[in-house]
């Protein structure tokens, strides 16, 4: 099967500079996404975790350029990173961004109408103006809003009523891949259920590829057929949904699952929990070889000499000592 979107060592710098520093002295690089490489099939959903500082939102806005990186992004084939302006707004309506903050990617000027309708302007300029309004009341229907409320603003609404607008205003151009940026993270809990159902029926009903980015995860069990695991920039772990969850084989990954409630008292009380030694290290000076080996258990001088590779095909590890949780192993 060819993958509809392959990431192939995909990197991004960011040139830093500090204050009071002279404007002829180089500014130190922070790389927030190092070498990422993965595949997205067609209709699958890509779940990718990690700590806040690991990457992932960059990382999605590298993969529709709204960050400059390096490495390939080839969609169908072709490479977004090397396509003209006007070829890649053609494909901007293919791939489409919900983003964590509801209120905060509305336009507080526009209505519902107006906000929903945007992408088919631009992307579709021949249809009327009676065709974009049927589309976006359909469409409107179709997430849980009234078609009455086309009219009305987004501070009119609540939080999970405004990811309904985002989401109905990514979905309007009908794309092959929606990029969720942390969507259900700033809605309350019982919120997030209702939108997280929302997106599993959506992407059934619309054949839709998604690349799903949480720090819950039970939510990323939900709603994931894989889950890419991130640290410092770089992919710990990718690997099925079931196989990762029953038995997951990167230190930071048992850590991470480890922390996750289970809605069994008696289970919850006889889990071992993983600590993470530590603070998250700078990405201005990442550890060298393994990122992850200051705060792993299983360090050795190894992994301070040498990047471990992401190894094993469709589950694969980035890790010199990869194997069952060692809080299991006592």
């Amino acid at each position: 099967m060819t993958p509809l979107i392959e990431a192939r060592n995909l990197s991004v710098t960011f040139a830093i500079r500090r204050e009071g520093q002279m404007p002829w002295a180089a500014p130190k690089q922070l790389q927030a996404v190092k070498d990422v490489s993965f595949t997205l099939n067609a209709g699958e959903t890509l779940g990718i975790v990690g700590e806040s500082g690991s990457g992932k939102s960059t990382l999605a806005r590298a993969l529709i350029r709204m960050l400059p990186a390096t490495g390939k992004v080839l969609f169908a084939g072709t490479d977004l990173l090397t396509l003209p302006p006007a070829q890649m707004l053609a494909r901007r309506a293919d791939i489409q961004m919900v983003f964590q903050d509801p209120f905060a990617s509305l336009d507080p000027r526009m209505t519902v109408g107006q906000i929903v309708a945007e992408p088919l302007r631009t992307h579709y300029p021949h249809l009327s103006a009676a065709e974009v309004k049927a589309r976006v009341q359909v469409m409107m229907d179709r997430v849980g809003l009234l078609p009455n409320q086309i009219n009305r603003y987004p501070h009119e609404f609540s939080g999970g009523q405004c990811q309904r607008i985002g989401i109905a205003r990514a979905l309007i151009v009908e794309p092959k891949v929606l990029i969720c940026d942390e969507p259900v993270s700033a809605l309350d809990v019982s919120i997030q259920a209702q939108v997280i159902n929302l997106l599993a029926d959506l992407r059934r009903d619309f054949g839709l590829a998604m690349i799903f980015i949480a720090h819950d995860l039970s939510v990323v069990k939900h709603i994931s057929d894989r889950v890419m695991v991130m640290y410092l920039g770089k992919v710990m772990e990718d690997a099925p949904k079931a196989d990762l969850f029953a038995a997951p084989q990167h230190p930071y990954t048992q850590a991470l699952l480890s922390a996750v409630p289970i809605p069994n008292p008696a289970a919850e009380r006889a889990k071992k929990m993983i600590a993470l030694e530590g603070e998250l290290p700078s990405p201005m000076a990442p550890p060298s070889g393994c990122v992850f080996r200051t705060r792993c258990a299983r360090a050795q001088p190894l992994c301070a000499q040498q990047v471990p590779a992401l190894l094993g095909g469709s589950r694969a590890v980035a890790c010199h000592f990869p194997g069952p949780d060692t809080a299991a192993q006592g």
